[in-house]
């Protein structure tokens, strides 16, 4: 009989075991990278999902000027990404490696990753606004206008609209754009989460000093209560002088991500990962303070649907065509999901313009005027509440200090020159680090249309500035 060799039995011994490491770590490797794709089949599906069904956005713009520029890190994986995706009439899916995430798709109500919107009140689901004129013509601003859409690489202006004294004098898109297609603002949503808080507290409804332990209390989270400051409270997110230990960066896996794709209920990741600092002494921006600040203002509404709240004190009255997209337990997202037209993010700026003056029958001049007020714990002046201001100059060098805007991710602004009767909407899905031009637009509208104030005659007896 032939004896065995020595070496075959020591492999046919240790083979087994090498597949079962290298299975093991392959296993681990697909874990540990769990989360990023996580992220990229989130962020797909949502942002196909909006951009399709609530833009209106042809999918090869989005996936050329959105989706791959942001998923650069993925290398050739992208391909896989982009064959992975599903769209119909319900929302988009995608899935990448064993890894899957879908939007869910209802008029009126947006796209929700992670789980299906309500239906919410039967009147909002259809366009009941008169659809707006053809885009004014832009005057003298022609070639302020051709600079911001000029293309010096990653751009993408998409609209640019400018208001001055309460009129509408120049507006400009690039197409498939248009008057009617509603564009995200991104975290333009953290000003409208201080107006709407605003609104609430103008009519007692809410207070700043409400407590964010207690709203999380009262949404069954006692463990995030007990994790949070017992003196935090919905100033201090608004503010984002919360100490909570979230870290705005947007590698996959960090918290926004995690946040945004990752999660169920937004408003829950912030107060999850705790204090690091007393309430009220450390400014940090947080996507995730705003986000627990829409928990605190969704629960001062006692159960009424959020977006007929929306529909009755503000986009009726303004005329506005808006889109507030909630998570997956039904709380808006605050901190990014909100898409208005072009001249309805104008209207929101010419609100906060009117409100400074302490003309608005809607928003007090006693709230706005706090909101752009600078807060001692932003130590270079450039934030207030909810808004970004420019004291000092800190924000756009040059231009009037009084000047305060809210401003998104890719390149949204609206932005408000209280004394020079002015409001400039900025929209578009510029590349990280791009420049997106908003200084020399600014500065070139300033050039032409700064002058002195108008007349009270100038507003209706609304007291608002005519369109």
């Amino acid at each position: 009989m032939a004896r065995k060799s020595p070496k075959g039995a020591f492999l046919k011994g240790v083979w087994p075991k090498g597949i079962l490491l290298v299975a093991a770590l392959l296993v681990l490797a697909w874990l540990g990278a769990r989360p990023a794709l996580q992220v990229a089949t989130g962020y797909t599906a949502k942002q196909l999902c909006s951009g399709l069904k609530v833009s209106g956005l042809p999918e090869a713009l989005l996936w050329q000027a959105d989706l791959l520029p942001r998923m650069a890190v993925m290398g050739p994986l992208r391909q896989w990404l982009q064959a992975g995706v599903r769209v119909d009439a319900d929302g988009v899916s995608s899935q990448l490696l064993g890894v899957h995430s879908r939007a869910y798709f209802e008029p009126g109500a947006g796209c929700t990753l992670h789980g299906k919107p309500s239906a919410g009140p039967a009147h909002l689901t259809g366009n009941r606004l008169v659809a707006l004129a053809s885009p004014a013509g832009d005057g003298s601003l022609g070639p302020v206008l051709d600079a911001a859409f000029a293309e010096p690489g990653g751009r993408n202006t998409l609209a640019v609209l400018v208001s001055h004294r309460g009129r509408l004098v120049a507006e400009r898109y690039r197409a498939p754009v248009g008057a009617m297609t509603r564009l995200q603002g991104w975290s333009m949503n953290k000003s409208l989460m201080a107006t709407w808080v605003g609104l609430q507290v103008q009519r007692g409804a809410l207070s700043l000093q409400a407590s964010a332990a207690e709203a999380l209390l009262a949404a069954q989270r006692d463990d995030l209560a007990a994790s949070v400051d017992a003196g935090l409270n919905l100033g201090h997110l608004l503010h984002m002088e919360s100490g909570l230990d979230f870290k705005e960066t947007y590698a996959p896996g960090d918290d926004a991500t995690d946040m945004l794709y990752r999660r169920t209920a937004a408003w829950a990741v912030a107060p999850g990962r705790g204090q690091a600092h007393a309430p009220g002494t450390h400014f940090s921006y947080s996507s995730g303070d705003t986000n627990l600040a829409a928990l605190i203002w969704q629960q001062s509404l006692k159960g009424e649907d959020y977006r007929a709240w929306l529909h009755r004190e503000l986009a009726e009255p303004l005329g506005l065509l808006m889109v507030a997209e909630a998570d997956a337990s039904g709380v808006q997202v605050g901190s990014s999901y909100a898409y208005l037209r072009g001249r309805d993010w104008l209207r929101m700026g010419q609100l906060w313009l009117d409100a400074w003056h302490g003309r608005s029958n809607l928003l007090s001049q006693r709230w706005q005027r706090a909101a752009v007020t600078p807060r001692p714990a932003a130590a270079d002046g450039g934030y207030g509440r909810g808004f970004w201001l420019n004291s000092g100059g800190v924000s756009f060098p040059g231009l009037p200090s009084s000047l305060f805007y809210a401003s998104g991710n890719s390149g949204q602004a609206v932005v408000v020159l209280p004394e020079q009767e002015l409001v400039v909407v900025r929209l578009g899905l510029s590349a990280t680090g791009a420049d997106t031009g908003l200084q020399a637009l600014l500065e070139g509208v300033m050039r032409e249309l700064a002058g002195p104030r108008p007349s009270p005659t100038d507003y209706n007896e609304a007291g608002h500035a005519p369109e």
